[in-house]
């Protein structure tokens, strides 16, 4: 897998080029759109069926995705709609009958993690290629199909802005416990590598995605995924992502011998600043000194005083561990996206 300085050197690369066209006579500019029109004409030749199942993006920026998917990865990319086989699909057509229509499964091979993994996508209500929209991706995606058609219908009240949303997750049959154990806590940083370098991009390339309102979620372990994907956001994916919501995150866990403690630490000896806004939450029916832990790292983080941090926690009364994501989730888009927010 090839990392994101490929993506800074390509996009460079295309500054310089154009730069360079731009001072050479009409006949060179006849010429090089002749070219760009034969490139364009024989990349649309080569599009596979993957892009055939989903809407028509926006002219995105030639970056990332060709850039940063090695050749097995690329060719391992199958998009379709929603698999029925999918073993939560009839919980979510409960939810809402039309979702079928309007989430997109894809699937795709990561070489350093050497798995594969089942993407979720649901375009907003009223989906333009005209428009760019913000971003939001959940880890954890076997268990966040059902927020898609819920956070969808949050949009079509006027709650939040139109975004898209992707979520995470693996293919029917996993021991999941055991997965995101792997993912997200055994060995974050190649499952951070995949979102930053692999699904982020290739998203982007797709889709009109505002890349300055993205955000990255995560609950329990995946809570814990999200303080060391913030702890680590000067290094891998820099900043890509302006969002984190960090909903009940399992403190407890740790990666090797290192606790989150020492994650922001070593975070706090490299840097300053830390431009970011998080939400960080737990459930009132939590056992209080669950809570206690999560309480003092933010005090922690709080004290360094870094330049461009906005984190605040919430205790949501009455919820425990397992129910506390979903009003999570809805606190969060609301506060990020929120179209009263905006307003004022």
């Amino acid at each position: 897998m090839k990392k994101m300085s490929c993506f800074i050197v390509t996009l460079l690369s295309i500054a310089l080029f154009t730069c360079a066209c731009s001072e050479q006579s009409t006949d060179n500019t006849d010429m090089t759109s002749s070219i760009s029109t034969t490139a364009s004409e024989t990349q649309a030749s080569e599009t596979t069926t993957e892009e055939s199942a989903l809407p028509t993006p926006t002219s995105a920026p030639e970056r990332y995705f060709s850039e940063v998917l090695t050749t097995t990865e690329s060719e391992s990319i199958a998009i379709g709609p929603l698999s029925p086989e999918h073993e939560y699909y009839e919980g979510v057509l409960a939810i809402d009958p039309k979702a079928a229509e309007y989430i997109t499964e894809m699937t795709i091979f990561d070489e350093e993690i050497n798995d594969t993994f089942v993407i979720h996508i649901s375009l907003p209500p009223n989906y333009s290629a005209d428009k760019t929209y913000p971003m939001v991706i959940m880890t954890d995606g076997v268990w966040r199909l059902n927020d898609h058609p819920e956070m969808r219908q949050l949009m079509t009240e006027g709650a939040i802005e139109e975004l898209i949303l992707v979520s995470i997750g693996y293919p029917n049959g996993y021991d999941y416990e055991t997965i995101r154990e792997r993912d997200l806590k055994d060995d974050p940083e190649s499952f951070l590598h995949f979102i930053t370098d692999n699904v982020a991009p290739y998203m982007i390339e797709k889709y009109p995605v505002d890349t300055d309102r993205l955000t990255l979620t995560g609950h329990s372990y995946g809570g814990y995924f999200m303080f060391y994907a913030i702890f680590r956001s000067d290094e891998i994916g820099v900043g890509l992502f302006e969002n984190y919501l960090v909903a009940s995150p399992a403190l407890q866990a740790m990666t090797g011998f290192d606790t989150m403690e020492d994650f922001e630490k070593a975070y706090s000896e490299r840097n300053t600043s830390l431009n970011i806004r998080a939400y960080v939450t737990a459930g009132g029916a939590e056992a209080s000194n669950y809570r206690s832990r999560i309480t003092n790292l933010i005090a922690k983080v709080e004290g360094r005083n870094y330049d461009g941090l906005e984190i605040s926690y919430e205790k949501i009364d009455n919820e425990t561990h397992n129910s506390v994501f979903k009003p999570s989730l809805r606190n969060a888009l609301i506060m990020f996206y929120g179209i009263e927010n905006a307003q004022n």
